[in-house]
């Protein structure tokens, strides 16, 4: 059986012959189909490796500078921190030396231009702006400030201790010379005034026994004359008391109005002016006072009779007239000024105690002083001087004295001449004999 499957494969597997011969012809024909296709080919691949030569170079090429190109930009990652120092210390290096030449060139130059400077002022001739000095009016006015007073003004304290038992006048109350303000409660006094008359009465009876003794020898001269200087003595005690109580009456000590009450009934007071308050006080306002401080310069122009004018800003009226009464007779060493007294009439109390007050001088001077403006001062070591401009163009510089500082003008009292021209705002440059060009000159106004 197994052979019969055997022969049964076999026969399968065997082609038959004609169909081998087609095979082999399809073979050759299939063969020189791939003959023909190869020399094709060849020729194709022949014609086409020049230009597949030339893209290959230039593929090589390509690749070659990409890999040059990547190998510089690493060379230059790994070379930049030392670069940017480099870069970086160059750059400090041309900075320090441009500052320095900066430094050397501005030197330079400012030498060079003081230099110039130096040599341009050594030919320049100087210009300097002149005015005269002009002279002071001959009247002059003194403005000096005070306080009103009354005429008369006083305080009025308690002479007795007691209690106030009743006061009569208040503030603003006109009162009459000898006019009872108020009267104090004396129980002690009235105590001791009892007890010393009652001493009197016991010496004047000692002294009448003794002198009605008649008999001769009986009582000595000298017993005699100490009863008599007993009752002396305790009629003088009587009188001191009595002088004493006559206090408890506060009167008036001249006409005038009560500016201050500081008592009240039952305040007790005490004898003296240092112990308590004032009971009242009391001021003549008819006529006023004021005083004030006339500078040294001013006090041979002022003296007793002089007139003054009063003024108080508060009243819109004209000034009052009043006169100088007193002086001190001295300066005060300190303020070296002369206290003077004014007095003038005040019948409608329009003026008031303790107002303040501006009393005006007008003084008529024999020799009015020149008047220079303060910007020609200078002050040295030699003195107060100013410089001034000989006929010649040439400076000299002059000590003065100077009367009085108005603040922009001063008042100068010798030293000077009204011909004179004066430097304004005088440098240091200007030394004695300099040769300068003076300027037009400028006309200065001062207020006299």
């Amino acid at each position: 059986m197994m052979n019969e499957e055997n022969k049964v494969t076999d026969d399968a597997n065997d082609p038959p012959k004609m169909d081998v011969n087609k095979a082999a012809e399809l073979n050759k024909q299939a063969a020189e189909a791939n003959l023909k296709a190869a020399e094709a080919n060849l020729k194709m691949v022949a014609s086409q490796q020049p230009s597949n030569e030339a893209k290959q170079e230039s593929t090589n090429d390509t690749e070659k500078k990409s890999q040059e190109v990547q190998a510089k930009k690493e060379e230059s990652t790994s070379d930049q921190p030392k670069n940017k120092s480099k870069i970086i210390y160059i750059v400090g290096i041309i900075a320090m030396a441009a500052l320095v030449f900066f430094l050397v060139h501005s030197i330079l130059k400012r030498k060079h231009t003081k230099e110039e400077a130096a040599k341009a002022s050594a030919y320049k001739v100087p210009q300097v702006h002149v005015v005269k000095p002009t002279l002071a009016s001959d009247t002059a006015q003194l403005l000096l400030p005070g306080d009103l007073q009354g005429y008369r003004e006083t305080s009025l304290y308690a002479r007795v201790n007691g209690y106030i038992k009743n006061w009569l006048v208040d503030i603003g109350d006109p009162v009459r010379e000898g006019q009872l303000l108020a009267e104090i409660e004396t129980p002690e006094l009235d105590q001791q005034l009892a007890q010393a008359k009652a001493n009197l009465d016991l010496a004047k009876t000692s002294m009448d026994r003794v002198n009605s003794v008649s008999i001769q020898g009986a009582v000595s001269e000298q017993q005699k004359a100490d009863r008599a200087g007993a009752y002396q003595a305790a009629l003088a005690a009587v009188n001191q008391l009595e002088a004493q109580k006559s206090f408890k009456r506060v009167v008036a000590p001249f006409i005038g109005i009560i500016t201050s009450r500081g008592i009240d009934i039952g305040t007790l007071v005490n004898s003296g002016s240092g112990s308590t308050n004032a009971l009242f006080k009391i001021a003549q306002i008819d006529k006023l006072r004021i005083f004030v401080n006339v500078p040294q310069s001013f006090v041979s122009y002022v003296s007793i009779g002089t007139e003054a004018k009063i003024m108080v800003q508060e009243m819109q009226g004209k000034p009052v007239t009043g006169k100088v009464t007193r002086t001190a007779g001295a300066l005060d060493p300190v303020t070296r000024t002369l206290l003077v007294q004014v007095e003038f009439n005040n019948p409608a109390h329009t003026y008031l105690p303790g107002m303040y007050a501006q009393v005006k001088f007008s003084v008529k001077r024999n020799t009015p002083p020149l008047i220079i403006p303060a910007n020609t001062l200078i002050i040295r070591s030699a003195g107060t001087q100013v410089v001034t401009v000989t006929p010649k163009h040439t400076i000299a510089i002059k000590n003065i004295t100077i009367n009085k500082d108005n603040g922009a003008t001063l008042e100068i009292a010798d030293g000077l001449t009204t011909n004179e021209l004066l430097v304004t705002n005088p440098s240091l440059n200007l030394t004695q004999g300099l040769k300068v060009q003076i300027s037009k000159p400028t006309k200065q106004s001062h207020n006299k």
